[in-house]
């Protein structure tokens, strides 16, 4: 990698991280302290156990609450421009594609909470049981998730999916009408998301 190469990486992480910092709603060093330790993590095998990494200067309490604070909620005066600064920082984690077009995943997925007795809108949910004869079902959540799908990279291995938004869906939905009025929430991001990765 020449001088030149290296200093425009450097730059476009950069802008990735400021606008990383920015999007975050709260205990924004927290977050970057994670993400630095994550990144460079050799041993962790618990979210726990990156707080003993040297980037991470602060206490585990401290990285569990920057887990739970860090998303903007929906009653932020400022809720939609974080939202779409957090997409900003994410679109320049996908890697350009090949093809004229990008693909994106949406799916449901399960987060079975059986012994939450007063969670609100708990309710039937599909979850594969590996012991014969029991039903596929548990009682939770369902989430709907819309993910970018990267190109099959020279090894022939097919990297991973970038996650975009995940959002509960009610019980009284379906989990494709959730992803169709995700994609239209954010239609304004995903066509910018096209337009930085051409």
């Amino acid at each position: 990698m020449t001088k030149n190469e290296t200093a425009t990486s450097v730059e476009e992480f950069l802008v990735w991280r400021s606008n990383l910092f920015q999007g975050l709603k709260a205990r924004k060093e927290t977050i970057i302290e994670l993400l630095d330790a994550l990144s460079s993590n050799q041993q962790a095998h618990s979210v726990v156990e990156l707080s003993l990494n040297p980037l991470f200067r602060r206490d585990y309490n401290s990285l569990y609450r920057g887990i739970q604070e860090f998303l903007p909620t929906q009653t932020d005066p400022n809720y939609e421009q974080r939202i779409e600064t957090l997409f900003s920082a994410v679109s320049r984690t996908i890697p350009p594609t090949s093809k004229h077009y990008n693909l994106f995943g949406i799916d449901t997925t399960p987060c079975p909470r059986p012994f939450a007795e007063t969670l609100a809108d708990k309710t039937f949910i599909h979850y594969p049981n590996p012991i014969k004869g029991n039903k596929p079902i548990n009682i939770g959540h369902c989430y709907s998730v819309v993910c970018a799908l990267p190109d099959q990279i020279d090894t022939e291995k097919v990297p991973w999916a970038v996650p975009l938004s995940g959002e509960r869906f009610p019980s009284k939905h379906k989990g494709v009408n959730q992803g169709n009025q995700q994609l239209k929430k954010s239609g304004k991001v995903l066509y910018f998301l096209i337009n930085y990765l051409y």
